[in-house]
Parts: C-alpha cells; structure tokens; sequence
C-alpha cells in the first residue's frame, strides 16, 4: 500500500505540471532548478549555508505538510500514515540529502533527517481559506485578480518571499525570489472579467487603464521593496538589482495591457500565459527588457482601442 500511495503521488506531480503550463514548467526546469542546483554545489560546504539550506529546505517541508488536507483519507486507508509522511519528504529531499553528504556534511544530515521525521509526526492543521482572512483584506477589493490569485497560490507566495529574505546572506536568494513571485503574479490575468464590472466603474477607458496600471503596479512594487532593499545591501549588485527590479514592475504592466489589448468579457486567454511566461523568460536577459518596454507602448494603443468598445461607447 505504502509503495502505491507514493506512486500515486508522483502521478499527482506529473497531472499538476499541466496546470502550471509547460512553458511555465520549462522555465523552471531548464533555468531556476540549474542555477539553485549550481548554487548548492558551489556554496553547501560553506558557512554559513550547511545550516541555512537544510533550515529552508525544511521550512518548505513544514508548510507544505502543516496545509495538506489528505491527513484524515490515508489514515482511514494506511495505518502508519507518519511513516508514510517521513518516507515522502526523504524522497522529495532526497537530491539535498546525497549532495550534504558528499560534501561530508554528515551530522548535518542527521540533524536535516530528524527534522523531517519531527515534522512527519505531527499531525497537519490544515484549514481552507476564504476571502475573509486577515492575509486578504489588505488586498483592496477591486483587485480581484489578486483575491483569487493569491487565495489559490498563498503556499508558494509565502514560501517565495520566505526565501527572498536569506538575501542578506546572499542576492541570488532575493533575485530568485523576486523572479519567482514576478512569474506567478503576471499569471492572474488569463482570466477576464464579465463586462458588467468594468462598466461598473464608470470610468472612461483611459481612466480606467490608467488607474489599473497604477495600482496594480503601485501594489506590486510595495510587495518587492523589502526584497529589494535587502538585495542593496551588497554593493556590487546594486545596479543590476535595481534594473531587475525594474523589469519586474514592466512585466506587470505588460501582463495587465495585454490582458485588456485582448479583452473579451467572460473569457479565458491561454495565450495570455503563454506570452507572458515568455516575456518573464526574455527579461532574465536584463537588456531585452527594454523590448517588452517597447512592446507595452504598443499595447497602451491597442488596450485603449479595445476599451472604447466597451467604456466609451456605453450610450
């Protein structure tokens, strides 16, 4: 039984890439993973890192295992359902595991591999969030994209910016954790709302963009400020950590106008994610930035064109 509940859980992982797009995935595969792995080859050995990397790793491994809600349908199927938790993050771990001891990091890894054992032990306190948590209120209510993203994506945000905050030891935490959330903010926008509630505002369609764009970005770029300042503390990334900051404020203004340049009420757009995964991927080339710039000149264009159809000419 043991055996086909982790089989079936590898099963889950390969169904959920779908949802999260193959271009989406591919980025994170050939790009993000490569350079973490590097990373961890260069800088595992070295202090302070030993204690850092397993420390993370096993936050992860906490938040994930404190939000899973299959706790009560594998105790009334496996009766030692600890074991099974303990065997799964071993597993899942198991890269950083082999990589701590072949640096010689042995007592480290039994600390790291009694830690996932504690972690396993404890029962998980899942609960289910609705738009009502203080987590959201923050959120204006007219940012509904945001509403509905993040109450589906809240594990990963926390865990990103979690992250993000170990830039005091080095940037590249910050930079990775600025890109991760970039890409999964960008990503709220495939969805278009019903045209009642854009006519709702009562705004013209140059109003209307235009205060979108500015508190969309406005909250975003609130959101990587602390990452950003926690980048500027090494000095020879100063430059870069800003131009990166930058471009991450561009894709979202990227995202937000070519969602209204393609807007049709009700409907759902998968070129939206194909597109903008792709601009998240060019501007990691931080000169090509400068192309989505130009593009969204463009598309400021072509979304107020699109919005005069459905906000200036409501008479």
């Amino acid at each position: 039984m043991l055996t086909k509940i982790l089989a079936l859980r590898f099963m889950q992982l390969y169904r959920s890439s779908g949802d999260v797009g193959i271009f989406r995935a591919l980025f994170v595969l050939l790009l993000i993973l490569p350079l973490l792995i590097l990373f961890l080859i260069q800088r595992i050995g070295i202090h302070p890192w030993p204690m850092v990397v397993p420390s993370v790793a096993g936050l992860i491994i906490w938040v994930i295992h404190s939000r899973r809600k299959d706790y009560k349908f594998l105790k009334s199927l496996i009766k030692h359902t600890r074991v099974l938790f303990f065997t799964e993050y071993l597993i899942f771990t198991s890269p950083l595991i082999i990589l701590m001891l072949s640096k010689g990091l042995v007592y480290q890894t039994l600390a790291f591999s009694l830690l996932l054992a504690l972690i396993a032990i404890a029962a998980p306190t899942a609960t289910t969030l609705t738009s009502h948590t203080i987590k959201l209120r923050m959120i204006p209510v007219g940012m509904f994209e945001w509403q509905s993203g993040i109450r589906k994506n809240l594990g990963a945000f926390v865990v990103f910016y979690f992250a993000g905050l170990f830039g005091f030891f080095h940037p590249l935490f910050s930079a990775v954790a600025a890109l991760l959330i970039t890409a999964l903010f960008i990503s709220f926008y495939s969805e278009y709302e019903p045209r009642n509630m854009i006519c709702a505002t009562r705004y013209t369609s140059r109003e209307f963009l235009l205060l979108k764009l500015a508190t969309h970005a406005g909250y975003f770029a609130l959101i990587l400020m602390p990452l950003l300042f926690i980048a500027l503390i090494h000095p020879g990334y100063r430059l870069i950590t800003l131009g990166y900051f930058l471009a991450a404020i561009n894709l979202m203004v990227f995202s937000i106008l070519l969602k209204y340049y393609h807007y049709r009420p009700g409907a759902y757009s998968g070129a939206h994610q194909l597109l903008v995964t792709l601009a998240a991927m060019v501007c990691v080339l931080l000169p090509m930035a400068l192309l989505i710039f130009v593009l969204n000149l463009f598309l400021a264009f072509g979304a107020l064109a699109n919005l005069k159809r459905f906000l200036d000419d409501r008479n």
